[in-house]
């Protein structure tokens, strides 16, 4: 099937808002529920700092996706967008890359929502969780059952899929800062924000909690809206639009949240001397500390605890099920369109391709999807060990971002572009150098598995092949202007290896020349792939057969504008 003809019988139902709501529902998730702790534990008051740091990296990724989204919207579509900037053998390798990273994040909401129920269905000889955090066989098959539940509200169709996921994302704004606000009327302790200094343990860890403890993880979401986009109503406005607020939003919320968390904690009940932050950690993984275990399974809700606001613990355990949820019940839409991509760039079976006439669904990639990401909880059975990996392989697959937009600018002058990017220039490479960060900042051997994970897909690529499922589209041209994608993990591997040892690394290259190492390292990859982008036989297709945009009604929108 030609992806063009699949492209248009999706379903263009979701609106402006629908977009955002989709991106913010993306965004508040499991994150808000756990990810304050884990930043906290690493770097304790400067995780404040490492929120926005995360932030602006994501908004800066953000702001090269939206010209992006807006100029070519289309289903799964930041897996595409490789593919048409750099051809298809850097199309199939980030394509992957997105795909592990999408796929995996409903088994870790699902995680999520069995964390914080067995904070307190231990007390009825029910258990969830095992003494070292992860997930027991109960928990794994209560887990599959949610996934299961969610991916049949995916099947009815992505009009009752959207407005089901707005009315989740208004409950899922509402609470945290309903939470905000209490908890720093209540029980917000200044001193806790600079005892022992507000970068206790240095600004290594700092960089280190944006990656590891959930902080990229949480702003990730923004994607959905452009992962949408070839269902969207008006996408040359939406996208833009949705993508960038969500973010904004985003940073706000979570940066507060980790300030009320901060000066939240009772060092008194934990038994621990104020500042010993790195220490409850490893009293609540040790199941040492009641106190401390209870802070690792629920920590906003401990805390209210805490401060005897009774009502609002209830309300925060009723939304430790909404929340990640609503978050799975997105992601499991985003992978399966991630899939859909893949199989639109001649990566994947055609079969993929094929939209149901009834429900307008990829179904065959949604049903993939489900049973793909059930695998996820064999190597990572808490949140905590998956979200790093989550982070890591996603971010590598964002530095395409500013490439692809530069490379197009250079190769195919004559898209018509409804959004263009302000001082592209200056932003792209910031957004690749960024994303490169981030990865680093994953730490050893953290990047080293995600390097495995990525290559692992040729096997996959290969293998298809072999069975006669795909046609072989690695050509020595786009080989030729891809190779820069490989040969980058590759250094990025033996960067973490040789990195800061608070990183994982064996220390040759100390805190900030690492960082510093990093960013002009992938300074000159990123020139190299603006370099290397070639016009591509599908970017030709498009201009000359005037299917930039798959409807024609979009199509006269953004002219007319």
């Amino acid at each position: 099937m030609d992806s063009r003809v699949s492209d248009r019988k999706l379903r263009r139902e979701l609106t402006t808002w629908d977009l955002l709501m989709l991106s913010l529902g993306g965004i508040i998730g499991s994150g808000w529920l756990f990810a304050a702790f884990g930043a906290a534990t690493t770097a304790g008051p400067g995780s404040i700092f490492a929120w926005i740091i995360g932030g602006v990296i994501i908004i800066f990724i953000a702001l090269v996706y939206a010209e992006l989204g807006a100029m070519i919207p289309r289903s799964g579509a930041i897996v595409r967008y490789g593919h048409l900037s750099h051809g298809s053998f850097a199309g199939f390798v980030l394509g992957w890359a997105y795909f592990l990273s999408a796929v995996s994040v409903p088994a870790i909401e699902a995680e999520g929502v069995i964390t914080y129920a067995a904070s307190y269905s231990s007390k009825y000889g029910i258990v969830l969780l095992t003494n070292t955090g992860v997930m027991s066989v109960l928990g794994t098959f209560l887990a599959m059952l949610l996934m299961l539940g969610f991916f049949f509200l995916n099947y009815a169709g992505i009009k009752i899929m959207g407005k089901t996921n707005t009315g989740l994302t208004w409950w899922k704004f509402v609470i945290p800062t309903l939470t905000v606000i209490l908890l720093l009327v209540v029980s917000f302790r200044p001193s806790n924000i600079i005892v022992g200094g507000i970068v206790p343990y240095g600004w290594a860890p700092v960089f280190s909690a944006v990656a590891t403890s959930g902080i990229v993880f949480s702003y990730l979401g923004f994607r959905q809206g452009i992962d949408y986009g070839g269902e969207a109503k008006t996408p040359q406005r939406s996208i833009p639009l949705a993508t960038v607020f969500s973010v904004l939003i985003g940073i706000l919320l979570y940066t507060a949240l980790q300030i009320v968390f901060i000066g939240g904690i009772d060092w008194g009940k934990l038994g621990l001397v104020p500042g010993s932050w790195a220490q409850i950690y490893s009293l609540a993984t040790s199941n040492s500390n009641p106190e401390a275990v209870a802070l690792y399974d629920a920590p906003f809700a401990h805390i209210a605890q805490a401060a005897g606001l009774v009502f609002l613990t209830y309300i925060l355990f009723a939304d430790a099920y909404i929340s990640p949820s609503g978050t799975l019940n997105v992601y499991l839409g985003t992978s399966t369109r991630t899939l859909y991509g893949m199989a639109a760039n001649g990566h994947m079976p055609k079969k993929l391709l094929e939209i149901m006439d009834k429900n307008r669904i990829p179904f065959i990639p949604l049903l993939a999807t489900l049973l793909i990401g059930y695998i996820f909880f064999l190597p990572f059975p808490s949140w905590y060990k998956m979200v790093g990996f989550i982070t890591s392989a996603t971010a590598f697959t964002y530095i395409v971002g500013g490439a692809a937009l530069m490379s197009l600018r250079r190769t195919a002058p004559e898209l018509k572009r409804p959004f263009k990017l302000p001082y592209a220039r200056v932003l792209s490479p910031i957004a690749f150098i960024g994303a490169g960060e981030v990865v680093y900042w994953s730490g050893w051997p953290l990047v080293l598995y995600l390097a495995i994970a990525i290559f692992l897909g040729f096997a996959v690529y290969f293998v298809l092949l072999l069975l006669g499922a795909i046609e072989n589209s690695f050509t020595k041209e786009n080989i030729k202007a891809g190779l820069w994608v490989p040969i980058f993990i590759i250094v990025l591997t033996v960067l973490s290896y040789i990195g800061d040892t608070s990183l994982g690394g064996i220390g040759v290259i100390k805190f900030p020349f690492d960082l510093v190492t990093v960013a002009v390292i992938s300074f000159i990859f990123y020139m190299w792939s603006v370099r290397s982008g070639i016009r591509t036989e599908d970017i030709t297709e498009m201009i000359e057969s005037g299917s930039q945009y798959v409807f024609e009604e979009s199509a006269r929108e953004a002219v007319g504008k």
